[in-house]
């Protein structure tokens, strides 16, 4: 059995404006739109903080990895010793 879609029908400009309401969005994501809500408090200073968060890119592998190999635990090491001279 095979299925058969229908064809979207083509969009035709009529020289009309778009209306405004569909420039508008509702993501709570937006930069706009997350400014606006914190000026009319609907979220927190840390809410917004959050939001502001997920628009950034995640740091690469590559640059993870690098970090990861200079890391140093000499503090820690440091704080472990001193934890089993105590016993």
């Amino acid at each position: 059995m095979s299925k058969t879609r229908k064809k979207p029908k083509p969009y035709i400009y009529t020289g009309e404006p778009k209306d405004k309401t569909e420039d508008e969005t509702e993501d709570i994501y937006d930069t706009q739109e997350r400014e606006q809500m914190l000026d009319n408090d609907e979220i927190s200073a840390a809410e917004e903080g959050f939001m502001r968060g997920r628009e950034q890119e995640p740091p690469s592998k590559k640059e993870t990895r690098k970090n990861a190999i200079s890391h140093d635990d000499t503090i820690s090491v440091e704080l472990a010793k001193e934890d089993s001279e105590d016993d």
